[in-house]
């Protein structure tokens, strides 16, 4: 029998192996190493699409993206990297976790790969992620094509969301400790009822609590700047800007919007019914039709 120790490893191989995903490591412009998952570009028509790179949400990693990988198309390099702190990427001592610090080593690496590439990436990010991904974008304009932001976090939303409500009253709800509090957070994550199984629970459980210190740290760090620190450098953002939001989102209110609409000249919207935070497993479908849109207009 599978244990709980060798099916979420399996469980990974194979969803690596869907993707057409290869590990790699990449030192960028200020010498820190990237564990990156690259697919092979294989161009269907001799001409590569401008590749893209993925930022992941808080408490995942690289491998969040692999099913969006699998529905993308094989003309163009896809990138999806393990933030500072997550997945196979450890921290150094002096890290700070703050967003300006992840913006900052964040744009290292795209202008590592830009050069690599000889061309500007397209970036996409969700929620943590969008966050980087967009203050990547406004601090160096020139080397992101179009950026794709899925529920991002960074935004004071006009509403409140039930999430920060709670965690202004002393509750992170997203580092769970029991099987309780994760099925709350899961009702937190996602609109309709979700079956995960057993052993990935279980597994996600254990590793939380191994890294609660560390995860307490970084989220804390991430709000050291404020709760609107992409909010306020949207307007340094030069690039194509496509928001994806679900309606139904209790951890990043999608009221949240109204700043994009307010600050940039022109945003294009897909706000998904019936979802919350998860777009990219709620709703993978019209997620991937999204971002195949600006593949289409600009790539």
């Amino acid at each position: 029998m599978v244990g709980d120790h060798t099916a979420p490893a399996l469980l990974r191989l194979v969803q690596r192996f869907n993707a057409g995903a290869r590990f790699n490591l990449v030192q960028d412009t200020g010498g820190r190493i990237w564990p990156l998952y690259n697919t092979r570009s294989v161009p269907t028509s001799g001409i590569d699409g401008v590749p893209v790179v993925f930022f992941h949400g808080f408490g995942n990693d690289g491998y969040t993206w692999f099913p969006l990988f699998a529905l993308l198309g094989s003309n163009r390099e896809l990138v999806s990297l393990d933030l500072p702190g997550f997945g196979r990427h450890q921290p150094k001592e002096e890290d700070p976790f703050t967003p300006s610090w992840y913006a900052s080593v964040c744009s290292n690496l795209v202008r590592e790969l830009s050069i690599r590439w000889g061309q500007p990436p397209i970036l996409v990010g969700k929620s943590m992620g969008g966050m980087i991904a967009g203050m990547v974008a406004a601090e160096i304009p020139d080397l992101c094509r179009a950026l794709v932001l899925i529920a991002p976090s960074g935004i004071e939303s006009p509403r409140v969301s039930e999430f920060w409500r709670e965690y202004k009253n002393g509750t992170n709800v997203l580092l769970p400790s029991t099987e309780a509090e994760w099925e709350r957070m899961v009702k937190m994550l996602y609109q309709a009822p979700r079956r995960i199984p057993g052993f990935v629970r279980r597994t996600a459980l254990r590793t939380i609590n191994r890294d609660r210190s560390r995860l307490e740290t970084i989220f804390r760090s991430l709000l050291a700047e404020g709760y609107d620190p992409l909010g306020e450098r949207l307007h340094r953002i030069k690039c194509p800007v496509t928001v994806v939001w679900g309606q139904e989102d209790r951890v990043m209110d999608p009221s949240g919007i109204e700043r994009f609409r307010e600050s940039l000249s022109s945003v294009d919207e897909k706000l998904i019914s019936d979802c919350g935070h998860s777009p990219t497993s709620e709703a993978l479908l019209e997620t991937r039709n999204a971002i195949l849109n600006v593949f289409s207009r600009y790539g």
